[in-house]
């Protein structure tokens, strides 16, 4: 921990004063400025008097004076000459923090130096209150652009409120850069029919945010998706001419209507930021010309036709003043074509798996490109995160980044499948990236614990609910239970409960220990101080803890059943019915959880396509149903002496296909659409490992 102080991210550097000597802030200290500051310095100075408030209660008035210097018991805020000695190496977010015993002196060679230099002494004032121990610090951000991509389009849009305190947290750790992945959750007056049943966001939502982002020194960066991952306005009839191949994923580059919609669309989106930049992501376009285009991909090739759809992109962007970024794991399958595009357009590498190294960085920085690392919070796909996944992904991402030349991080927060992780639970990584970004990627993560067992559980350092974030986080990705890009802990939860895949390839063992680390966890996270936060986070540990036990069971009773004696006995039957009476425990316990989860939603999020996940629940009750009355026929025919099926080849579950199976079923619509030879080759091998190709053809 830097000089033993927890703060978050570490600041570059801390030097402590004599541990007996302090600055005490009283009831008539004072907050004083130059003469001549300006609204944007008194803005500044009001949101240190209100932290002091909130921190000690004492009043802090704001005063102007010729000397701000001259005087003790004060607070001083200065811009531009005080820290000029330390110009060149603080850059233009960096400061200068002094704790003497007369005085606290926050000087920057800007008004957001400053603002990060107010969020350390916010942080030091929760832990020491009114008596800031002295010391020095001079801190600056190793990385320029430091930004988080919140996924707004899978079912959960956050509430105007929940939007606003994320913003105020991220501003707590020094990001300045924000993103709404939009595909179909923003209203559009001209195409209002592909947000319907959605409760998207509005300008007035995007207004009102954007505004709050500059007032905390952070770029709200419009995102719409422009090119795949258009299932939902494609599947609409109205715009279903504009589908590539018909599997309503890809735009279709080969209409000009296309580029017609993506106009009029951007038209009502893109006034209602303030920054320049334009995410039009167009990742993942797995059906480019495949249908359509088919033709256009023959004479100019794959990667040349979706090079000219971006170019395209970007003379519509160039209308409204913005600069586009885009995903680069498209382009990356085409090295030759990078050089090719504009060097106005950022590309963003994104992995979101740990790895040893992430030679994609290296490539982009040896090609001259403008271009940032994209690490994953690895919390989607999976009911707690993927902790050590994230943190190894995180910190190497941007680790090869800096060494290749990139100039920024996003960090990207999915919700693959109905986004039904609760915001909150992304917090640590949220952290984690703040400190490799701000302080760099080699940062001790026991003091990233320390400090944030502090300022955002508030708690102890060292803390069990600390500890229980590992542990948990580990046990979500323990063999058998964790895959790439996801956990078995989440298709546990809506697994089959006779018939599903995990009741055979999932280690009984490894349920056991999770379900142990959800209880140990439920424990340490009761005391949280923060309501939601508790809510949150031991809501997450019994779903987590009713999952395994789920699984566990239905193992239970597939091994029971497979060796039942052929005769039936007493101790037989009473294996039955114990068997039947768990399942019926298990079946009356969804409604409890479906109505937890819909208030732990609805605490953050707009109703908006909740469903999603409220029907999987419904889906899940309706198996149990099913398995219950299969199994009390299997137990009555049994007791009377006649011949069961314990293979279960009489029990059928068609077409419930949980989350991610969900998922593969719809590539492996797009396999026999198009022929396994049309896909890129990462979603080839994906299927060939999975030994889903064979005998595959289009039809």
């Amino acid at each position: 921990m830097t000089g033993g102080i927890p703060l978050l991210p570490p600041p570059r550097r801390l030097e402590r004063g004599p541990h007996d000597q302090a600055f005490f802030l009283d009831w008539d200290s004072e907050l004083v400025l130059k003469v001549d500051s300006g609204p944007q310095l008194l803005s500044l100075a009001q949101l240190l008097q209100e932290t002091v408030q909130e921190m000690t209660g004492l009043p802090l008035h704001i005063r102007k004076a010729l000397d701000p210097l001259e005087g003790a018991n004060r607070l001083v805020l200065l811009i531009g000459s005080a820290s000029a000695a330390h110009g060149s190496e603080l850059g233009s977010e960096g400061y200068v923090l002094r704790i003497e015993p007369l005085r606290v002196v926050l000087t920057a060679p800007t008004a957001s130096g400053l603002f990060y230099g107010i969020q350390t002494l916010r942080q030091l004032l929760r832990v020491f209150g009114r008596r800031l121990p002295t010391l020095t610090v001079t801190d600056w951000p190793v990385v320029s652009h430091r930004g988080v991509m919140l996924d707004v389009s899978r079912g959960k849009v956050p509430t105007r409120q929940t939007l606003f305190r994320l913003i105020d947290l991220l501003a707590s750790l020094k990001y300045n850069h924000f993103q709404l992945y939009i595909e179909h959750t923003f209203h559009f007056s001209r195409h209002p029919e592909i947000s319907v049943g959605c409760d998207p966001l509005t300008p007035d939502d995007l207004l009102a945010l954007d505004r709050y982002c500059q007032e905390r020194y952070i770029e709200l960066v419009p995102n719409f998706q422009s090119f795949g991952h258009q299932r939902r306005l494609l599947s609409l009839p109205q715009y279903a001419h504009l589908d590539e191949v018909g599997w309503r994923w890809s735009l279709t580059p080969a209409r000009e209507e296309t580029y017609q919609l993506l106009d009029e669309l951007y038209a009502e989106f893109l006034p209602n930021f303030s920054s320049p930049w334009f995410n039009v992501d167009c990742d993942e376009t797995w059906d480019l010309g495949t249908g359509q285009s088919k033709q256009l991909a023959q004479q100019l090739g794959k990667g040349r036709l979706y090079l000219q759809h971006i170019l395209r992109l970007r003379d519509l962007a160039a209308r409204y003043g913005r600069r586009i970024m885009i995903w680069a794991d498209i382009l990356l399958h085409y090295p030759d074509l990078v050089s090719q595009l504009p060097e106005d357009i950022l590309l963003l590498d994104w992995h979101y798996e740990a790895q040893e190294h992430y030679p994609t960085a290296g490539l982009l920085g040896s090609l001259g490109r403008t271009f940032w690392v994209c690490p994953g919070t690895s919390s989607w796909n999976t009911l707690f995160p993927r902790i050590a996944n994230a943190v190894a992904n995180i910190r190497t991402f941007v680790r090869d980044g800096l060494a290749a030349g990139a100039s920024g991080m996003l960090l990207t927060d999915w919700g693959d499948y109905g986004h039904y992780q609760p915001l909150s639970l992304s917090l640590y990584p949220y952290a984690v990236g703040a400190a490799a970004a701000w302080s760099g990627p080699d940062i001790p993560l026991e003091e990233i614990d320390a400090a944030f067992a502090i300022q955002y559980f508030h708690r102890p350092a060292n803390d069990a609910s600390i500890e229980a974030l590992h542990t948990l986080g580990r046990a979500v990705t323990a063999p058998t239970l964790g895959l790439p890009n996801r956990s078995n802990s989440a298709l546990a939860l809506f697994d089959e409960p006779l018939v599903g895949r995990l009741i055979q390839t999932v280690d009984p063992t490894a349920l056991t220990h999770l379900r142990d680390a959800a209880d140990a966890a439920l424990t340490a996270w009761t005391p949280l101080p923060d309501p939601q936060l508790r809510l949150d986070y031991t809501f997450a540990a019994r779903l987590i803890v009713f999952a395994a036990e789920k699984l566990l069971a239905s193992q239970e009773l597939r091994t029971m059943l497979r060796n039942l004696p052929t005769a039936p006995t007493p101790s037989a039957i009473q294996n039955l019915d114990r068997a039947l009476a768990t399942l019926a425990q298990h079946r009356a316990r969804l409604q409890p959880l479906a109505a937890e989860f819909q208030a732990v939603w609805l605490r953050h999020a707009r109703r908006a396509e909740i469903h999603q996940t409220l029907n999987r629940f419904t889906a899940l009750e309706q198996r149990y149903d099913a398995a219950l009355s299969w199994l009390r026929e299997q137990r009555d025919r049994y007791a009377a002496g006649q011949p069961i099926d314990t293979q279960l080849q009489t029990y059928h579950a068609p077409d419930y296909r949980p989350l991610w199976e969900e998922g593969l079923a719809n590539v492996l619509e797009l396999v026999h659409r198009v022929g396994p030879e049309e896909l890129p080759a990462d979603i080839r091998r994906y299927l060939q490992q999975a030994g889903l190709l064979g005998g595959l053809s289009p039809s």
